[in-house]
């Protein structure tokens, strides 16, 4: 009788932790939303990281920082422009065919543009570039968008508050890197402005972001000498961050989740994304289900110029990240 007890008891556990994991994966902005699956749910089935698209996006030259709207199958991200450290953005569509031929986006290939990230309704494509505005220092780096219209992506527009420095900020402190977004519309990016000259990630609010803060709250997986991208989810509450080991070289990936107290888990790094390689540029596609991120791990183009793009389903570690932050 005892025995039988113990076991009900123990099948009753299981089922209310696969109950607590499916809702804390409900949650997640994007999933369980009547839409369309992705195609990539018929292509990508592995939480393994896989080289996307050998040979037709991942290729020789080097690319980075993908962003996902997967409720139009579309993948936007930065290749290095031939002959130059420079970069450009490109967009392909996932199709029932495969993948279509990348394409250079409408507004960019003149200057050097980076760092694209699609806003989670997939409106607005944000992005880092060197095109030249009046209000800031020619050749530095600031943040720029582009709205969505039924005829593709408008004229890019300068987001100039965030892109304001002092007038005696050192050149190294002038530069504005790597946006992200929410669906409140804040903005993350990262700087290297006075006094924190090894970099630290910012924050500004809409609808005018003129105000600018310091975000000491999110955390840093790595050393204080070290800040890069990051990715900020819908709700603003999970945070995937590029990040270097004090006692490594190379580069990871962590994730970090907000608690109800309003701080951040300690930054998990991703065993199963991470290698002895570079990983960084994380993203997860809109409807919260898939990673991207670059690496110049020997499975891809190692003679490319160090990096390709890989993808792998993510909810496993979305929520084992969202349940530490529910304790």
């Amino acid at each position: 009788m005892n025995r039988i007890h113990l076991l009900c008891q123990q099948t009753l556990m299981k089922t209310l932790k696969l109950l607590s994991t499916l809702l804390i994966l409900l949650s997640y902005p994007g999933i369980g939303n009547a839409q369309p699956p992705s195609q990539l749910s018929k292509v990508y089935t592995s939480e393994s990281p896989q080289v996307l698209a050998p040979g037709l996006i991942s290729t020789l030259q080097g690319e980075y920082s993908a962003t996902y709207d997967s409720s139009r199958d579309e993948l936007y991200f930065m290749r290095r422009t031939p002959g130059v450290f420079d970069y450009t953005i490109y967009t392909s569509r996932l199709t029932k065919k495969g993948w279509t031929t990348p394409a250079v986006v409408s507004f960019s290939g003149k200057y050097r543009d980076a760092a694209p990230y699609l806003s989670p309704d997939g409106n607005t494509l944000f992005f880092d570039s060197k095109r030249p505005s009046p209000e800031v220092a020619p050749n530095s780096i600031n943040i720029w968008y582009s709205k969505r219209t039924k005829k593709g992506w408008g004229k890019p527009e300068f987001l100039v508050a965030p892109s304001i420095n002092s007038e005696d900020e050192p050149v190294v402190g002038q530069d504005e890197f790597g946006p992200a977004v929410d669906a409140k519309g804040t903005l993350y990016f990262y700087s290297f402005r006075e006094p924190y000259r090894g970099g630290a990630h910012y924050t500004s609010t809409p609808p005018n972001y003129k105000t600018i803060r310091l975000n000491t709250a999110l955390p840093d997986p790595s050393s204080r000498t070290f800040v890069s991208y990051l990715y900020i989810s819908p709700d603003g509450k999970l945070a995937l961050l590029e990040g270097r080991a004090t006692d490594r070289r190379d580069t990871d990936i962590f994730c970090s989740c907000k608690t109800q107290d309003g701080s951040w888990t300690t930054p998990m790094a991703l065993p199963m994304i991470n290698t002895r390689a570079n990983e960084g540029g994380p993203s997860l596609t809109t409807d919260g289900k898939y990673i991207l991120f670059t690496s110049n791990r020997a499975s891809g183009n190692s003679s490319a110029l160090n990096a390709n793009l890989y993808i792998a389903k993510a909810t496993s570690f979305i929520a084992n990240c969202r349940a530490k932050a529910e304790k």
